[in-house]
């Protein structure tokens, strides 16, 4: 089988203001999760939209951080995705995403743990690995993390986290839960924090040479 090659792009189908709206109550922030599967020639072969539900305590925690704001001399102890206690300030660089194409480390990661989510997970469960080469059995292509500006209507703010995800091993994969990875920085070092963990009911079957794009979409809704 061919490679599947990592798009930077691919069209996607946009949010109707009326799935929005079944989503998200007024008054609500929270995030859209939209899961897209293309074939080779960019045609779409699956679409999803559901609620992120999966909101975990470091995502809290982080944002007290830096609402109240905690200085580094008195730093606040979280838990990283290696299920260490590492001090954080509103000194660091916080909630940034900005993962490069194969970092599984920060930004939207996949996995195939099927555990529901609790509110103390920190990590994935079964994260899928990166291989550049994509022949390595359960592992994917990881793109660059991209972003949607922030933009409002008459109801909703919002900005849109996206990456895609190619299969270029010789099966399907099945992805059943997707996370969202922030990093933060402190006396120096780089430290990565999960901030959402959704478990996809059934999973989402991406068959070889094909590409799962992954937007989170985080938004309030009036």
């Amino acid at each position: 089988m061919g490679n599947a090659e990592i798009r930077s792009k691919v069209e996607l189908e946009v949010f109707k203001e009326e799935e929005i709206h079944r989503l998200l109550l007024p008054g609500e922030v929270g995030a859209i999760l939209e899961l897209i599967v293309t074939d080779k020639d960019g045609k779409v072969t699956e679409r999803r939209v559901m609620k992120s539900k999966s909101f975990v305590r470091q995502f809290l925690e982080l944002l007290w951080i830096q609402a109240y704001p905690i200085r580094q001399y008195t730093a606040y102890p979280l838990r990283d995705i290696n299920n260490n206690l590492v001090d954080m300030s509103a000194t660091g660089r916080l909630f940034g995403t900005t993962g490069a194409i194969g970092d599984v480390n920060q930004g939207i990661v996949v996995g195939k743990g099927l555990t529901a989510p609790t509110i103390n997970d920190y990590k994935m469960e079964t994260l899928i690995a990166h291989d550049a080469g994509g022949h390595g059995a359960d592992t994917m292509q990881y793109s660059a993390v991209t972003y949607g500006a922030p933009t409002s209507d008459s109801t909703t703010s919002h900005f849109t986290i996206t990456r895609n995800f190619a299969n270029a091993t010789v099966a399907p994969i099945i992805v059943n839960e997707i996370g969202l990875q922030v990093q933060g920085l402190y006396s120096g070092t780089v430290y990565y924090f999960l901030t959402i963990r959704d478990v996809i009911a059934g999973g989402i079957s991406v068959p070889n040479g094909q590409t799962l794009t992954v937007n989170y979409r985080i938004l309030g809704v009036v």
